[in-house]
């Protein structure tokens, strides 16, 4: 092992006794931070603390900055002694993440501890590990921020959920502009209608414009191709390239995070010159039935494609006589009644659902012009929708009302135990 070898080594384990009055420094230790022993070995963690500020970044470094991230790393492991769960919930990554950039992070303290002690500037031709950090920090800027982003998205609509048939339309334009300059065909395999996905729309679509960019890198020609299959627990993505020049899989630390942060499961292989992005997701729950009871046929249909691409399957009745028959037949989850019906009062159906025991337990949107949203709750409506509805509106009363049932059930079972 050659000396910057050895003494990269032995920062790594003086950084772990960083506080302990009764470490023992190595002597490679002493020589790189100038500290005599008779000192003492707090004048040498003293030294190493002040290596670590040395690396803190100016103030206009952004914070997603690589050379910030390799900075904040030995601050929160070290001078505050995080562990390294700890440490990535501060910097927003993985524990994976983390042990793999503490290495990186150790190294660049210990050149920059090196050269200072021996005053050395790099040679013509290289750069100091700062300026390598720092080089590196464009692209590691543009990962974080896509992170950071994600996470957002994430705290401010927890429950979302992707289509993946229209999630996938969506980034076949993006891949063929990646794959056509390079001669590659992108092939889409068929996608069951209204499948979707726990994941937030915009990590899935960065995640497969990552894995068809990833190909196509390796690729000169050929084909790509993605699949969707249904497994019993999973959805899987697959995004096939063949033939492919690499002699080992590429890595993606975007890909990693991002299926870190919104939960699934990801594996990259390699096999006779075949390379496989492979994306198990957890499906949506069960399709949820919702029977729209409305003779205005344009409005079902904006419903209709409301929900494509959702959990949520419309079924259509136009006449409020024979709803109880509709309801027994499709046992429908949500019921979205129109109160100004041709054959039928809306509002003496409400009353006959509520009070009936086979329909009670049904949620039901009161969705009309007319509006009257305390009789409607007077009426046992789990909500009310004045018309115009936007897409955003009807999904969100949907997923509410929903909740709200699913709520009542838990606390029913909870309760049912309870009695037993």
């Amino acid at each position: 092992m050659d000396d910057f070898k050895e003494f990269e080594h032995c920062l790594g384990e003086a950084l772990t006794h960083l506080y302990d009055p009764t470490y023992q420094p190595p002597e490679l230790i002493w020589q790189a931070t100038g500290c005599k022993p008779q000192q003492g070995v707090k004048e040498v963690q003293a030294a190493l603390v002040r290596a670590i500020e040395d690396l803190k970044p100016a103030s206009d470094v952004p914070r997603t900055a690589r050379i910030r991230r390799l900075y904040e790393l030995l601050a929160f492991r070290y001078i505050q002694e995080l562990t390294q769960a700890e440490t990535a919930f501060q910097l927003g990554i993985t524990d994976r993440h983390v042990r793999r950039e503490q290495q990186e992070a150790i190294g660049v303290l210990a050149r920059h501890v090196w050269e200072k002690e021996r005053g050395q500037a790099p040679a013509a031709g290289e750069s100091s590990p700062l300026a390598e950090a720092e080089e590196a920090a464009a692209p590691a800027t543009w990962r974080s921020q896509v992170k950071q982003e994600l996470l957002s998205l994430q705290q401010s609509t927890p429950d979302s959920v992707a289509g993946v048939g229209q999630t996938i339309n969506g980034i076949v334009k993006v891949g063929q502009a990646l794959t056509e300059k390079r001669g590659i065909s992108l092939n889409v395999g068929p996608v069951r209608p209204n499948l979707a996905v726990v994941i937030h729309p915009s990590a899935l679509r960065q995640v497969l414009i990552t894995a068809i960019e990833k190909l196509a890198q390796q690729m000169s020609a050929g084909e790509i191709t993605l699949e969707v299959e249904q497994e019993e627990e999973y959805v899987k993505i697959t995004v096939t390239g063949c033939p492919v020049l690499a002699d080992s899989p590429p890595h993606s630390d975007l890909i990693e995070e991002i299926m870190a942060t919104q939960g699934g499961l990801f594996e990259i292989r390699l096999t006779d010159h075949r390379l496989v992005f492979e994306v198990r997701l957890l499906p949506t729950d069960k399709e949820v039935t919702v029977l729209v009871v409305d003779d205005n046929l344009d409005l079902v249909n904006f419903y209709r494609n409301y929900t494509t691409d959702t959990r949520y399957h419309i079924v259509h009745l136009s006449e409020g006589k024979h709803l109880f028959e509709t309801v027994a037949d499709t046992r429908p989850d949500i019921i979205v009644l129109d109160v100004m019906l041709p054959d039928v009062d809306g509002w003496e159906l409400l009353t006959y659902l509520h009070e009936h025991l086979d329909t009670r337990a049904i949620p039901v949107i009161v969705c009309s012009v007319v509006k009257r949203e305390e009789l409607a709750a007077a009426l046992g409506a789990a909500l009310y929708l004045p018309k115009p509805v936007r897409r955003q509106q009807f999904i969100q009363a949907l997923d509410q009302v929903r909740a709200q049932a699913q709520a009542r059930v838990s606390r029913t079972e909870a309760n049912s135990a309870i009695t037993r």
